[in-house]
C-alpha cells in the first residue's frame, strides 16, 4: 500500500506515522473512499465500518462487530432467509396516499348554502316569468334567458354536487381500506427490524469464539491486557476477513506488533 498523506509518500505492509500530526480520521476517510487517492490500497469491504478503525471515531456494539465478522467469513445463519423474505415483502407492498382533502375542497365548493342561493334566484326568475304569462302577455326574452340560464346553473351545480359527493364516499371508503394497507405495513417494517435483531445477534453468536481464540492469540503476543477495548478490537479485525488496512490510532503497540497480531496491513497513526 502507499500512503500519499505525507511527504514523501510512505509505502508498505506496515506503516507508523506517529512522527506526524496526520489526523488519523482523514487517514480512515481515505482508506474507505474508493474515489479518494490518499491511500492507495485494497478496497474496503463492509466489514472494515466495524473493525477497520481502532481508536477513531465511536466504535460500533460488540455485538455489531462480532455480526459483521461473521459476514466477513461468509458464514450463514437460517435468519438471513427470513430476513431476506421479510424485506421482499415490504419492497413488494405499496401504499398510495389518500384524496380526502381534494374531495372535500370539491363537496364546499358545491355546498348547500351555494344551491339554496341557486334556488332561489330560480324561483324568483320563474315567478317573473309566470306573473306575466298570468296578466296575458309573453315575458321579455331577457328575462326568460335570464331564468334559462339560472335554471342552467342549478341542475350543473347540483350534478356537481352528487358527483362530489359520490367520489367523497368513494374515496373514504379507500382511504379505509389504505389504512388497513398502512397498518400491514408498519407490521411488515416490524417485522424487519425483528428480523435484522435476530439475524445480527445469530451472527454474533457464530462469530463470538472465532474471537474469542483471536483474542488468545492477541494475549499471548503482545503486553496488552486481555480485558482491554484496543485488545478486542484487534482480536476482531485479526478474526475478520479484511482487505484494506487497519488504521489504529489508541493503545501501546507500534505498527509492526499490531501487523504481528492481526496478520493485516497496518497504518499507525498517533493516538487521538
Amino acid at each position: 500500500m502507499r500512503l500519499r498523506l505525507t511527504d514523501p509518500d510512505r509505502t508498505g505492509r506496515v506503516i507508523d506515522c506517529r512522527d506526524t500530526d496526520l489526523d488519523p480520521a482523514r487517514v480512515l476517510d481515505a482508506v474507505r473512499d474508493p474515489s479518494a487517492d490518499g491511500v492507495r490500497c485494497w478496497r474496503a469491504s463492509p466489514v472494515h465500518d466495524a473493525v477497520g478503525g481502532i481508536g477513531v471515531g465511536a466504535a460500533p456494539t460488540r455485538r455489531a462487530t462480532l455480526a459483521a465478522v461473521a459476514r466477513s467469513r461468509g458464514i450463514w445463519v437460517p435468519e438471513i432467509d427470513a430476513l431476506a423474505d421479510a424485506r421482499a415483502r415490504l419492497a413488494d407492498h405499496a401504499t398510495e396516499p389518500t384524496a380526502l382533502a381534494s374531495e372535500r375542497e370539491q363537496v364546499a365548493n358545491t355546498s348547500a348554502e351555494d344551491r339554496a342561493t341557486l334556488r332561489e334566484e330560480v324561483a324568483r326568475r320563474r315567478g317573473v316569468v309566470d306573473s306575466r304569462r298570468e296578466l296575458g302577455t309573453e315575458p321579455p326574452e331577457e328575462a326568460l334567458a335570464a331564468y334559462r340560464e339560472a335554471a342552467a346553473r342549478l341542475s350543473e351545480v347540483g350534478t356537481e354536487a352528487t358527483a362530489a359527493t359520490d367520489r367523497l364516499a368513494r374515496e373514504r371508503k379507500r382511504a379505509i381500506g389504505r389504512y388497513d394497507t398502512h397498518q400491514r405495513r408498519l407490521e411488515l417494517e416490524d417485522r424487519v427490524a425483528n428480523c435484522e435483531r435476530a439475524t445480527r445477534a445469530a451472527l454474533a453468536d457464530r462469530a463470538d469464539p472465532l474471537v474469542t481464540r483471536a483474542l488468545d492469540s492477541v494475549d499471548e503476543t503482545t503486553p496488552l491486557d486481555r480485558d482491554s477495548p484496543v485488545a478486542w478490537r484487534l482480536a476482531a479485525a485479526r478474526a475478520a476477513r479484511l482487505a484494506a488496512p487497519l488504521v489504529v490510532a489508541a493503545g501501546p503497540l507500534d505498527a509492526s506488533e499490531i501487523a504481528a497480531a492481526t496478520g493485516e496491513r497496518v497504518i499507525r497513526c498517533r493516538d487521538l
